[in-house]
């Protein structure tokens, strides 16, 4: 049922890997002073908007184009905050 929900959404299944470096993210992200269960990239993201100073044009560069935006925007789905 689960693997034909995702089909169906076009979610992809995650890795070991991918969860625990999106854990690792989240970590990092808390010591730095970030929000609760918001990921590097989201943080980043946020302080783009905010006009603050940023990495996420080098997180984009190296993970794909929207990089930061994506987890942004699955951060604020997740937190249920808009």
């Amino acid at each position: 049922m689960i693997k034909m929900t995702r089909v169906m959404i076009g979610a992809k299944p995650r890795s070991r890997l991918h969860k625990r470096l999106m854990k690792l993210s989240i970590r990092i992200n808390m010591l730095l002073g970030g929000e609760k269960d918001q990921t590097f990239s989201a943080r980043n993201h946020e302080r783009k908007r905010q006009g603050l100073p940023n990495v996420s044009w080098l997180i984009d560069l190296l993970l794909g184009e929207n990089h930061c935006l994506l987890c942004w925007v699955n951060w604020k789905v997740r937190t249920r905050e808009t």
